[in-house]
């Protein structure tokens, strides 16, 4: 298999290039050559911009290109239709945020997509109000050029090595530093993740298969919720560990930021349950297989063990969750 990566010196396609490296297949990277250049020396590297065109790849063939970094429905249609006779099947990585607002439970893969804004034709930066938007726009733009050669995946929180926003792995290192630790009050919240590992893996079986269409990818495969999370990660803990929950109204009154302040956390009122509970059937029935929640816990781990780092993105720091400890 001849594979073009856009981007795939990141998070997910670092994975992706790892993993088909390891089947002997023939990775091509295009992109600007400004993150982890030279990573991989059996990687061919193009370097371009794909909002200036893609020049670099003339004459060059494949049998999937994988885009991993798409955002803007006019860069989707340059970059569809410029290799579109290069290669015949188009893999895009949207998100479970193209979804529209609801609070219907098991979103799947037939349910309603954020609308269209057409003020966001213009957009050069990525907010939480067109995030979704722009994603379901760029899905939409790429099945009018690529048809059935269009494969769309919409990853929940993908998580595990290589991760540099620390919108899971907070809790793992949090947990193993021990102590009183600020949780949400939420142990019933369900929470979907899915390890880059699997994703890589299954997205390039579908590659293999030249499989179409539209699928969920996310995680576990039985429900998880917060509380079973916190319960999973407590043996992490040293003796004496306490975790001390506030409601959302408490978080929020200290100005602590849903989903990156606290990672896995949205308040109640902001619907977000329903994004942690899509429908899992349509990827399952397509082969995605789901490790245990330790082997990922372990490998982020080991990956901070491994390189003396952690990324903490925009979490709590320990100083703010002092302050909150303070006031109990």
């Amino acid at each position: 298999m001849r594979i073009l990566i856009l981007g795939g010196t990141g998070f997910l396609g670092r994975h992706l290039t790892e993993r088909a490296l390891a089947r002997g297949w023939d990775v091509t990277q295009f992109n600007r050559g400004l993150r982890n250049p030279g990573l991989y020396p059996d990687v061919t590297e193009v370097h371009g911009d794909r909002k200036v065109g893609f020049a670099a790849l003339e004459g060059l063939s494949f049998d999937s290109v994988i885009d991993t970094s798409g955002y803007f429905p006019r860069d989707m249609v340059a970059s569809a239709t410029a290799l579109k006779d290069a290669a015949p099947h188009y893999v895009f990585i949207s998100s479970i945020s193209a979804y529209a607002e609801t609070e219907a439970p098991a979103l799947d893969e037939d349910s309603a997509l954020a609308p269209w804004d057409a003020a966001f034709e213009d957009a050069t930066e990525i907010t939480g109000e067109n995030y979704g938007a722009l994603k379901a726009e760029c899905e939409r733009r790429l099945a009018d050029i690529y048809g059935e050669g269009a494969l769309i995946i919409r990853p929940g929180l993908i998580v595990g090595r290589y991760d540099a926003t620390g919108r899971f792995s907070y809790w793992p290192q949090r947990f193993r530093k021990g102590g009183r630790i600020v949780v949400p009050d939420a142990r019933q919240a369900p929470v979907q993740i899915i390890d880059a590992h699997d994703l890589a893996e299954w997205m390039l079986n579908l590659c293999a298969a030249r499989q179409g269409g539209t699928f969920n990818g996310t995680g576990p495969a039985t429900p998880l919720t917060l509380g079973d999370l916190f319960d999973q990660l407590m043996p992490l803990a040293p003796a004496g560990t306490e975790l001390v929950p506030f409601s959302d109204e408490g978080l929020l009154a200290h100005k602590v930021a849903p989903w990156v302040g606290l990672p896995l956390w949205i308040p109640k009122a902001d619907g977000g349950e329903s994004m942690m509970s899509v429908d899992l059937a349509r990827p399952l029935a397509a082969g995605l297989t789901l490790r245990p929640l330790a082997e990922t816990v372990a490998d982020i781990l080991a990956e901070i063990d491994e390189t003396g780092t952690f990324t903490a993105g925009a979490s709590l720091t320990a100083e703010q969750e002092a302050a909150l400890l303070a006031t109990r």
